[in-house]
């Protein structure tokens, strides 16, 4: 689907499979709180990224992502889970990517939805618009940069698509998706 509509996003690093027995890992921390997770999941994907770097790449040809940033929950879904599972993992992930993290440079600018339950042709619409840069947010933040974006799941890349645009629309240079899990595609 990606190489007849291209994302927003310029690469994708994911763990895994949403399937058994790793999707416990990321039901558990979404829906169970436990936190200690996000830091094991931050590690792996770390290594990720480590591994998909060129042996032969100089540090100074280094593109690796200098700020991580979470997908944001609507702020009745935050309230409702008391933590947002993709700024627990971005926020132990940004140390070991040597980047910055910012948990609130992109914001939801309206609730939508969940996406679990509509289907796969309903949810970039269900998304359309729902993100939008912070009011405080300086104009050059973004400008040139090369911005991880992390989330816990990724379905059908709609929600990742939408943010990913709008980083790119206010100046990021490159968006790379970091995702725990990924629902894998029908037979």
């Amino acid at each position: 689907m990606c190489r007849c509509a291209p994302p927003p996003f310029d690469a994708t690093i994911v763990l895994g499979d949403y399937a058994p027995p790793r999707e416990a890992l990321v039901l558990a921390l979404k829906f169970g709180g436990v936190l200690p997770l996000a830091n094991w999941l931050a590690r792996e994907l770390a290594s990720a990224c480590a591994a998909r770097r060129s042996p032969s790449s100089s540090d100074d040809a280094d593109d690796s992502p200098c700020l991580v940033v979470p997908i944001p929950l609507a702020p009745a879904r935050l309230a409702e889970r008391g933590f947002n599972q993709s700024w627990e993992i971005a926020r132990r992930l940004a140390p070991r990517l040597r980047a910055a993290a910012s948990a609130d440079l992109l914001v939801r600018a309206r609730s939508t939805a969940p996406q679990t339950a509509l289907a796969a042709d309903r949810r970039h619409l269900n998304v359309a618009g729902a993100f939008a840069l912070a009011r405080h947010a300086s104009p050059n933040r973004l400008h040139g940069r090369h911005v991880a974006l992390v989330d816990d799941v990724m379905t059908t890349g709609a929600t990742l698509a939408e943010a990913a645009a709008v980083l790119k629309r206010h100046g990021a240079a490159r968006v790379t998706a970091l995702v725990a899990l990924r629902t894998p595609a029908p037979p």
